[in-house]
């Protein structure tokens, strides 16, 4: 009985966190915006439009996007970071940053950093791998 009351507890809690938002997608979106409870945003990759994105909600297309641009073979610009002005200061860019940067080390492509806020997150995570793929503007 001990363990089933701090149950009780906390759904009774969440009930009311969830009746804050007008949807469970809005309480997902905040909390993984938050960072809190460790929520991890999910990158998605779109090679059409050639951007990497995290939606903020299932209803929405408001999203955060890092585009890029194959401009020869073997070598890819990542020229544009866009968070919406509401989710800014929550580490999604930083979320966007890896994946696409992991995208080129997977790939095998050589990187030009249009991009001032890749660039800046590549000074602050000097990882070799990266490094390595970076080529002059």
């Amino acid at each position: 009985m001990a363990i089933v009351r701090p149950l009780v507890g906390r759904a009774a809690n969440w009930t009311g966190i969830l009746r804050r938002y007008s949807t469970v997608e809005a309480f997902t979106a905040n909390l993984m915006a938050s960072g809190e409870g460790g929520a991890m945003p999910v990158v998605g990759h779109d090679k059409m439009k050639k951007e990497f994105y995290i939606k903020m909600d299932r209803t929405s297309t408001e999203k955060a996007i890092l585009q890029y641009d194959i401009y020869r073979k073997g070598y890819v610009d990542f020229y544009h970071t866009f968070v919406p002005e509401v989710y800014r200061g929550k580490g999604l860019a930083k979320h966007l940053a890896k994946a696409a940067l992991d995208y080129a080390v997977e790939e095998d492509l050589k990187m030009k950093l249009t991009c001032t806020y890749l660039q800046k997150y590549t000074q602050d995570n000097p990882l070799p791998q990266y490094e390595e793929r970076i080529v002059p503007s």
